[in-house]
């Protein structure tokens, strides 16, 4: 980032809308201000932030152990612009794949519910994306319509990878940065349970020998055992249930839903928990990535050291924050977003999701 010291007087005039300026200084890539709030320090951002719009940078409000800085940084270049037919393109393709995984591998060879297995997983995987958009866009945060990945039903027996959203701009602030983050977790889980009602009361019980020859077996979460033992009654020991393909959709959904919420990175779980703990949210995140591959060996599930390594690859074990990240936040969205956040491990983080059906045979 070069700047002349007339770019250094046009931020300074900016950022004076709402502070008085102390000191200056540039960086590499930055030019920042030391700075006190004229008024809230919501209000005070606030103005800076309206006086830099439609401007190519952007100002970051930081608590130092100085004091208080105001950071001007050039804005991310946007991505290019992907068309309405590439979204359509992926999502048709996406829904050929897995319907052809839910005819291989949950279904038997049955068209109908082939489809009707594609239908409930990629309804819960586009419905928890778009809580994301729709929390975002309410935020005035430039957000795309989901986009979904498809993936070889011979490689992964869901035929899908998931779906993703692009985020344009960051956060605002604290408070906005779990509310997009809380957003698609809290929207998949809810569409995650009638369609578990509707899988579960279409699957059958059947004696534990029927597992016999079987590979795998799918363990459920807490959320799945509560539906179950409702509508189906408690399960015996020597029983298993049979789940008809819906039901492994609901599956599906609510395992996705463990992933995302674990409080690592910039998965939701990170962006709640560096809404929350500003100034500790590394610990937390380093804190859950050792854990994770203790259970995974612990209980033989391989799945959570690789989600922990691919998080890493991916993130870094690192958040940005938002724009905003001095004002703070409201009671009522701190205790929201810790109650949420753990309601929805507790629900859905299960530390086998999947387990060798020999073990479970042999019990």
């Amino acid at each position: 980032m070069i700047v002349g010291k007339e770019d250094i007087e046009g931020f300074q005039k900016k950022v004076e809308k709402g502070f008085d300026v102390i000191n200056s200084a540039v960086g590499e890539g930055f030019v920042a201000f030391d700075v006190s709030p004229k008024q809230t320090h919501e209000e005070s951002y606030n103005k800076v932030f309206e006086a830099f719009e439609g401007e190519e940078h952007i100002p970051l409000y930081r608590k130092t152990k100085k004091g208080l800085r105001v950071l001007v940084v050039p804005k991310k270049k946007k991505k290019r612009e992907i068309s309405s037919l590439t979204h359509l393109a992926l999502l048709i393709l996406t829904a050929m794949t897995v319907t052809w995984a839910g005819y291989v591998w949950w279904a038997e060879g049955n068209l109908g519910q082939s489809v009707m297995f594609a239908a409930a997983l990629m309804g819960v995987l586009g419905i928890h994306e778009l809580g994301h958009t729709v929390a975002s866009r309410m935020r005035k945060i430039d957000a795309t319509l989901p986009f979904f990945i498809p993936a070889p039903p011979m490689i992964f027996p869901f035929g899908t990878f998931g779906a993703v959203i692009f985020m344009g701009s960051p956060a605002k602030n604290r408070n906005s940065l779990i509310d997009v983050g809380l957003a698609g977790p809290v929207a998949g889980f809810l569409i995650s349970i009638p369609i578990a009602i509707i899988g579960l009361k279409l699957s059958t019980i059947a004696p534990i020998s029927t597992i016999a020859g079987e590979e795998y077996v799918f363990t459920m979460p807490l959320i799945l055992h509560m539906l179950s033992n409702y509508l189906l009654g408690p399960i015996s020991p020597d029983t298993v249930i049979q789940p008809h393909p819906i039901a492994m959709a609901a599956w599906a959904g609510f395992f996705v839903t463990a992933l995302n919420i674990l409080p690592m990175g910039q998965l939701d779980g990170g962006h709640v928990i560096r809404g929350l703990f500003p100034t500790h949210f590394r610990k937390i995140f380093f804190g859950v990535a050792v854990v994770l591959p203790f259970i995974g060996i612990l209980f033989l599930s391989p799945i959570w050291i690789f989600w922990v390594i691919l998080t890493w690859l991916l993130t870094r074990l690192n958040h940005p924050g938002p724009l905003n990240d001095v004002s703070e936040m409201d009671r009522r969205r701190k205790f929201y977003g810790a109650a949420i956040l753990l309601l929805l491990l507790i629900l859905c983080f299960t530390p086998a999701p999947v387990i060798d059906a020999e073990l479970l045979s042999n019990v």
